[in-house]
């Protein structure tokens, strides 16, 4: 009901969930093919999954969905075949509604359908609008490769704005007891966006997968943070497959000047600079972005960016930002 609609009669809704079947797939895996006949329609419970078209005599992604909507209406208001293809942008659990049940609920529900094919005509034009544009969908396409699927929140730099200051480092590390948690330099480039080296928050994180003192949790927000009951152990860092965890000393406790008192004034050493350690046998601890969960203004390596280069983005925005910066 929460998917389709809240007045859903017992009646039709139990004929529906009668005929229903979960599906589990696999980062990458197929849930329908373009040009197959349609089999249902396909409540995403959990992950996400992108939608793509072959243009031009390859793979295009036109969109991206995220858990808590369906795809696959399309085929079933026309009886056409399917008009792209749906693949997993990360393990993805979906509730599989057979065709014929539910071409019957919505036969006899006006609203329904009506709700349906303004869901349907909305995406039909989203996806008209990214054929034109293919090189931003070559963009996106490139992104999912690279695992930002699997995000919830994810730090992008335009090369073509950036300047190579890295005032994102150095205020990061300002606001982080003197260790940046990003790397400007690191990770992958297609075009002029660059994805630096910087935790992506993703919606089931691997580096929570061993965590002896359960250390790392997630905000209301989303944000995921490693509490001070780290010990250090590196599993964190071992699991996580972007990089994104480093072991790093606490800062001994000298006082930091901030990045605003170093640029204006030259006080103090300068923010970014590597923690110095006093006592090597000093215990390492895991530390990553936590996107500012408690820095007033959100973001430090984001509003410190003097020309608007760096930015964060979901994966929900991600076509919205590369239609924008495309060639």
């Amino acid at each position: 009901r929460a998917y389709l609609s809240q007045d859903l009669p017992d009646d039709d809704f139990n004929a529906l969930v009668s005929g229903a079947e979960l599906k589990n797939f696999a980062s990458g895996a197929t849930l329908f093919e373009e040009g197959s006949a349609p089999d249902g329609l396909y409540l995403l419970r959990r992950g996400s999954v992108t939608v793509s078209r072959k243009l031009g005599g390859h793979e295009v992604v036109l969109s991206y969905v995220a858990a808590g909507n369906y795809v696959g209406e399309m085929a079933l208001l026309t009886d056409a075949p399917r008009m792209a293809t749906v693949r997993a942008a990360v393990a993805t659990e979906a509730i599989v509604l057979e065709s014929e049940a539910f071409k019957q609920v919505i036969s006899r529900h006006p609203a329904l359908r009506e709700d349906l094919e303004t869901q349907f005509l909305a995406r039909l034009k989203a996806n008209a609008a990214m054929e034109g544009q293919a090189a931003s969908g070559n963009v996106t396409t490139y992104l999912m490769q690279q695992g930002i699927g699997e995000a919830t929140d994810v730090l992008l730099i335009d090369e073509s704005l950036c300047i190579r200051c890295n005032n994102c480092e150095k205020a990061c590390a300002d606001v982080h007891e003197g260790t940046s948690r990003l790397d400007r330099e690191a990770g992958p480039t297609y075009a002029q966006i660059h994805v630096p080296t910087s935790c992506r928050h993703c919606e089931h994180p691997h580096c929570m997968k061993d965590c002896p003192p359960d250390a790392i949790n997630r905000a209301p927000n989303g944000e995921v943070y490693i509490r001070d009951t780290c010990i250090g152990c590196g599993n964190c860092e071992r699991n996580c497959p972007y990089g994104v965890i480093q072991m790093a000393p606490l800062d001994p406790g000298r006082e930091r000047p901030s990045l605003w008192q170093w640029l204006l004034w030259g006080l103090g050493d300068e923010p970014g600079m590597e923690t110095k350690v006093y006592d090597k046998s000093m215990v390492k601890k895991a530390v990553k972005c936590d996107m500012c969960k408690d820095v007033s203004g959100g973001a430090a390596c984001v509003r410190a960016c003097p020309t608007g280069a760096a930015l964060r983005v979901s994966p929900e925005k991600f076509l919205d930002y590369t239609n924008a910066v495309a060639p």
